[in-house]
């Protein structure tokens, strides 16, 4: 069973007539103490008006039952006064509710005995024992009354087979409530404690990931909220994806899948005038399709995202834990917000630091070269021909450097307005594998599909950088005289396939999660670094016949 927290909230409110925030105002501004004196004034008015009405008399001396009752009402009256601003002390409280007990009592005793009709005040006196000292004082109240009840029955005259009925009944009704508002009284204890327990949050560690570090948090709502399981699910406003936490057996587990079904429904439900129901639609076929049908469900959100999270429990959860969820929510939706946001401080930061480096390049570096061009062009004049194409060549791989370093440089300035523009992928790709083949004498393929694929300047370069950074490890570390590039397109996003014949990873065999490969630090630390910048996921595959690495590099 799903308990989706926006749709119960409102079906309730809808079932009950009322509007949600005038009526939570209201009972929002009622303290405890202020309900249980109201409470005891209109029961102690409108018994002194049922004794009046009834034509006849109670049991034991009349004139002192309603005495007692007028100055009870008085007394009652005079509280409910005293308690609009002030909250009584707790020695005060305690007094207030042993002569409440002791009056309802004596009343009971000259009104009929254990057949009263005044029996409901042992009622109030269990309401207001659990609004002031929660399941303590239900159970010692509830003993006490038991006690004067039963007093009362033993030193009764009961005479007919109905009064001995009733008095029975009474007794056991007694009881049961008392269990009742034990349990009620335990069941608000119970979620005091929760919510203090909830307010120590863990800090979460800070993440250069794609994802948060979620786990601490995770557990600690597990252990609050005492769910086995917990899923969140979100989409970033910005990328193609969709994100999946899932904590189980103490552990998290991170995935990423397509969005594009979200898309399209949006798209298909706008046309339908249903947009406002297709998140609530694909939460519950996310929880569907793993399996999950006992879950309490609410929104998360944020200026970069919106999703869902689920606490997943064994058996039916009930409602209690909506208002729990909610405030979960909350808290999870502002630490993805929170790691977006480092992410981009991060960018900044290297951006800046790009910048300078730039600038000292541009002041430094690109001036010697330009100066070494000049002295290899005279130098070049006054020597033999042989020695002149030496020259020539050099002068030419000087330039040629010099090109790439004023691009850089550009780039990392900002002049680059062409970058955003769509770039030729094959086209791209096959020119850094040339170089690459010519530089480390090794021999390379390269598929790319569709044809005529292209995507931003930006993530074309990175790529680039990718590989040629993947084929000079291959070759250095791992030996490879062979590499296999394939590149295709899915839904927007790139998936890329470099295999070489080298040895692999030394000392691992098989397949590498995203997760295990940067959390370990496996492979080279320059690729994991490049995987970040180009925000891909990246799978690794070792054996002793090679290194196959996966990229999925999104382009939306």
């Amino acid at each position: 069973m799903e308990v989706d927290l926006g749709a119960s909230r409102n079906f309730f409110w809808r079932g009950m007539g009322g509007h949600p925030t005038r009526l939570g105002n209201w009972f929002r501004g009622v303290r405890p103490w202020q309900m249980v004196a109201v409470s005891r004034f209109a029961l102690a008015v409108f018994a002194l008006l049922a004794i009046y009405a009834d034509p006849s008399q109670p049991a034991r001396s009349s004139a002192l039952a309603y005495y007692l009752l007028g100055g009870y009402v008085v007394y009652a009256g005079a509280l409910a006064l005293a308690t609009i601003r002030v909250s009584p002390r707790p020695v005060v409280a305690l007094a207030v509710h042993a002569v409440d007990i002791a009056v309802f009592s004596i009343l009971i005793y000259l009104t009929e005995g254990p057949t009263s009709p005044l029996f409901v005040f042992l009622t109030f006196a269990l309401f207001s024992a659990t609004l002031r000292w929660s399941w303590r004082g239900v159970i010692a109240t509830a003993i006490l009354i038991v006690l004067v009840y039963g007093l009362l029955a033993v030193t009764a005259d009961i005479d007919t087979g109905e009064d001995i009925t009733r008095t029975i009944v009474r007794s056991a009704y007694l009881i049961v409530a008392g269990i009742l508002f034990l349990y009620f009284g335990a069941i608000l204890e119970r979620e005091r404690l929760r919510y203090a327990q909830l307010a120590s949050w863990p800090d979460g560690p800070t993440s250069d990931e794609r994802f948060p570090a979620l786990d601490p948090i995770f557990a600690h709502l597990s252990k609050t909220a005492n769910v086995p399981g917990l899923l969140v699910v979100w989409e970033d406003h910005y990328e193609p994806y969709r994100y999946v936490a899932e904590f189980a057996d103490g552990s998290t587990r991170y995935s990423m899948e397509a969005a594009a079904d979200f898309e399209t429904a949006i798209q298909d439900n706008t046309r339908s005038g249903a947009a406002s129901g297709v998140q609530n639609e694909i939460s519950k076929r996310i929880l569907s399709d793993r399996g999950i049908r006992h879950s309490v469900v609410a929104p998360v959100g944020g200026a970069s995202h919106s999703g869902w999270l689920s606490l997943v429990g064994e058996h039916d959860l009930g409602d209690d834990l909506m208002p729990l969820a909610a405030i979960a929510a909350l808290r999870i939706g502002a630490e993805i917000e929170h790691h977006y946001l480092r992410q981009q401080l991060v960018k900044a930061a290297m951006r800046e630091g790009r910048s300078r480096l730039a600038r000292d390049m541009h002041d430094s570096l690109l001036q010697s070269l330009a100066a070494i061009g000049l002295q290899l062009k005279a130098l070049e004049r006054d020597v033999a021909a042989p020695e002149r194409r030496q020259i020539a060549d050099i002068r030419g791989s000087v330039a040629e450097q010099q090109g790439l370093l004023r691009q850089l440089v550009s780039e990392a300035r900002g002049n680059d307005r062409g970058r955003a523009a769509d770039t030729p992928v094959e086209a791209a790709v096959a020119d850094v594998l040339r170089k690459m083949e010519a530089q480390w004498n090794c021999r390379m393929s390269l598929a790319v599909s569709p044809g005529g694929l292209v995507a931003s300047q930006e993530t074309v370069d990175g790529l680039s950088l990718f590989m040629a950074e993947a084929v000079a490890n291959g070759v250095r570390h791992g030996g490879a005289t062979k590499f296999r590039l394939d590149v295709a397109k899915s839904e927007k996003a790139l998936s890329i396939r470099l295999q070489d014949n080298g040895s692999g990873l030394p000392g691992l065999s098989g397949s590498l999660s995203h997760k295990r490969v940067f959390e370990a630090g496996l492979g080279s630390a320059s690729l994991r670094r490049r995987a970040i910048d180009l925000g891909a996921i990246m799978h690794l595959h070792s054996s002793s016949e090679g290194l196959e690495i996966d990229l999925k590099v999104p382009i939306g």
